[in-house]
């Protein structure tokens, strides 16, 4: 029960567990993420419950870094084109050119993947939970209300980005335990080290130069 509500638990068959409330088996990292969002390939891992404000805030940056530098480059090209002709502008500077065809197509990517995210974290919501519609009527059923929410805006972008960091579940500096070796057992039909067929014992083993004793 969460705030009054019943969230339903899975079991991972994978990682032999149930898995905690907002948890999701990631398929290319092979494991189960708690308050999973998304895998990224820009990082190259899962955004989950430990990482998500910094990702939020790396393509914030990222947002705001893209638009500077398109405005840069539309500054510079309108102070350099000022009494000469602006074709002529473009032409000697290519670079500038380049940089801002660049700016120009990645910046509605960007600033549309951060609005995304703004809104997610306003409703304290994950990407994995909006795509399948968990607390919506996307699935064709009636819509439930999300448990997690604080019901202010203000509250949840609180919770999620200015929330006390769980610790890891990971004991990166522990001792891999080594896995117990146990003997095979010998079959009774098998000859023991050193044994003829005959029922005689022979002095050494021939395997490894091992001695055998009677």
């Amino acid at each position: 029960m969460i705030n009054g509500q019943v969230v339903k638990l899975k079991y991972c068959f994978t990682c032999k567990m149930f898995r905690p409330p907002r948890t999701s088996h990631c398929s290319v990292c092979d494991n189960c993420v708690e308050r999973f969002d998304h895998h990224c390939p820009w990082v190259g891992n899962c955004v989950g419950k430990r990482n998500y404000r910094f990702f939020y805030a790396f393509i914030l940056s990222l947002s705001f870094l893209t638009a500077f530098i398109f405005a840069c480059v539309v500054t510079h090209l309108t102070l350099r084109s000022q009494g000469s002709n602006f074709l002529s502008t473009l032409k000697e500077t290519p670079a500038s050119v380049l940089e801002l065809v660049i700016c120009f197509f990645s910046i509605w990517s960007i600033l549309g993947l951060s609005g995304f995210h703004t809104y997610l974290v306003a409703s304290n919501l994950t990407t994995n939970e909006d795509i399948k519609g968990s607390w919506s009527n996307k699935r064709g059923g009636e819509a439930s209300v999300n448990p997690y929410s604080h019901k202010s805006v203000i509250t949840n972008c609180c919770a999620v980005l200015c929330g006390p960091l769980p610790p890891s579940l990971i004991d990166r500096r522990g001792f891999v335990q080594s896995d117990t070796v146990l003997p095979s057992p010998i079959r009774s039909n098998e000859p023991a080290c050193g044994a003829k067929p005959d029922g005689s014992m022979e002095d050494t083993c021939q395997d490894f130069a091992i001695s055998c004793t009677a």
